[in-house]
């Protein structure tokens, strides 16, 4: 299999009659990193959510590698996110009662699986092996979303999905975060769904697709800042694209 995420004709509209994703088609292979980019309110993490499985779409297919989310019971759901899906958000949910190898070990105890030595590997990759036995308060900012990132990682997803993971940090601190992920890609083959409204960070991944109103109206391969930010601001994000953006 060399796709890893593919949403077919996905709508969803919420209670209301609002349009959050209006037929997005997309096609993620394996071992790319890919940047959502949009305003607010464009259907950025409506499309990150319907894309892990955390929200279904009204239509339209999600499939996870070969796996159709939307024919699974919500129980086989639950197992698909928690065996072949990582997650980075903004909020970083550490728990503040585990101590931070205990936060990265979690999704490894959650399976059924034991910790044997990969949250401490992973803690080593994101230069925090030494503060395995503090706990999230003791921590910097920056150094907990590394944390996030480290448990995003230990069970070697399928996919990372990352929901703004550097709204909240200052640029220096936010290019360490992205780098993670970006290697992450380029030296483990992961895939990483990047969310952000942030031309810098979308300068990080391999391709950039741009949302406006719920719908794919552009994309850039190998973006860089500049780039980005002229496209988004000129207004030919806000034009419709063909029905499918690879």
């Amino acid at each position: 299999m060399t796709t890893a995420l593919s949403l077919d004709a996905v709508s969803r509209v919420h209670d209301g009659g609002l349009t959050a994703l209006d037929s997005v088609s997309l096609t993620v292979p394996r071992g790319r990193f890919l940047a959502v980019m949009g305003a607010s309110g464009s259907g950025k993490s409506t499309l990150l959510r319907c894309a892990a499985g955390l929200e279904r779409p009204t239509s339209g297919t999600v499939r996870i590698g070969d796996t159709d989310l939307g024919r699974l019971k919500p129980a086989a759901l639950t197992r698909l996110r928690r065996d072949r899906i990582g997650f980075v958000f903004q909020s970083l949910n550490l728990v503040s009662s585990l101590d931070v190898r205990e936060n990265v070990a979690l999704p490894l105890l959650l399976a059924g699986a034991r910790d044997d030595g990969r949250a401490l590997a992973g803690l080593a990759a994101v230069g925090l092996a030494d503060r395995a036995g503090d706990r999230p308060g003791k921590l910097s900012g920056g150094q907990r979303q590394r944390v996030a990132v480290a448990r995003a990682l230990v069970t070697e997803p399928e996919v990372v999905f990352a929901d703004e993971p550097t709204a909240a940090l200052d640029p220096v601190t936010a290019a360490e975060v992205l780098n993670l992920l970006r290697r992450a890609v380029d030296e483990h083959g992961r895939t990483v769904v990047l969310v952000t409204h942030d031309p810098a960070a979308a300068a990080w991944a391999d391709e950039a697709v741009f949302l406006h109103r719920g719908r794919i109206t552009g994309a850039l391969e190998r973006p860089d800042a500049e780039r980005v930010r002229a496209m988004f601001w000129s207004g030919a994000a806000r034009r419709p694209a063909p029905a499918v953006a690879r």
